[in-house]
């Protein structure tokens, strides 16, 4: 069982999102998922409510996966490797954990119980330093256990990008389009040890709470008269997904 930590120094930086888009990517890879809201404001929490709640009109909403859970983590990091020990021995491939903004202990708690520990980056020049930090604080806490202790594998996501950064990030010659401060700021993030997948701003993705997992949500569109670009509108946002779950099968194999 793969567990995923996700954090980062402030909010509003993509945590939630990534653990959504995860989330369905592995669910449409067929295996069981079960998430851990540990942010203050509970939107992961709150995901399936939002997803009942949404009206749909002319498309049938299909059923909530039921390889989906949803959990609040316990208090104690011994109750949450009974809980861990539990979903596996129930079947539950990932577990992907949610934490609040900051630098916590119990924040550190859970990253030392995982395999990877994600942090998601938006390439602007305001959320830079946030991602910094959040990465010096992993070295920090690398540095305070002990040699040859398990230590997670690291490594930054690239979050709502838009097309000219992805430009400069994959094509020869992108970069020289960019003001010198994007410029700057991406080749930093680059440098950091980051998943070969960039994950670009998107509607669907801004209404993940609306839309619920994607997988059951392209089928539903995709069933309804009308309902194609939809479909395929999300089938790509499922596409990106994929290279994020290669992404993190291949950093945590490492």
């Amino acid at each position: 069982m793969q567990v995923i930590t996700i954090v980062q120094t402030k909010g509003g930086s993509g945590k939630t999102t990534s653990a959504m888009l995860i989330a369905s990517a592995a669910l449409d890879a067929g295996r069981r998922v079960t998430l851990f809201d540990g942010d203050v404001n509970a939107q992961l929490g709150r995901w399936r409510d939002s997803f009942e709640l949404a009206a749909w009109d002319a498309v049938k909403k299909p059923a909530w996966p039921e390889a989906l859970t949803i959990l609040s983590p316990p208090e104690t990091v011994d109750d949450l490797l009974v809980l861990l020990e539990g979903e596996e021995r129930r079947g539950v491939d990932m577990v992907v954990i949610d934490t609040r903004p900051g630098t916590h202990t119990d924040t550190e708690d859970f990253c030392l119980l995982s395999d990877l520990v994600l942090i998601p980056a938006r390439p602007v020049f305001a959320e830079w330093e946030m991602t910094h930090r959040a990465v010096l604080w992993m070295d920090d806490l690398r540095a305070s256990i002990a040699e040859g202790e398990r230590f997670p594998a690291v490594r930054v996501l690239v979050m709502d990008a838009g097309a000219k950064i992805i430009d400069a990030a994959t094509r020869e010659g992108g970069m020289s389009l960019l003001p010198k401060r994007d410029q700057d700021v991406l080749m930093e993030i680059l440098q950091l040890d980051h998943l070969d997948v960039i994950v670009p701003h998107s509607k669907i993705l801004e209404q993940l709470g609306f839309h619920g997992p994607l997988g059951p949500a392209a089928a539903a569109n995709a069933r309804t008269p009308g309902g194609r670009l939809m479909a395929e509108a999300i089938t790509r946002q499922i596409e990106v997904g994929r290279l994020l779950l290669a992404g993190i099968d291949e950093a945590v194999s490492v």
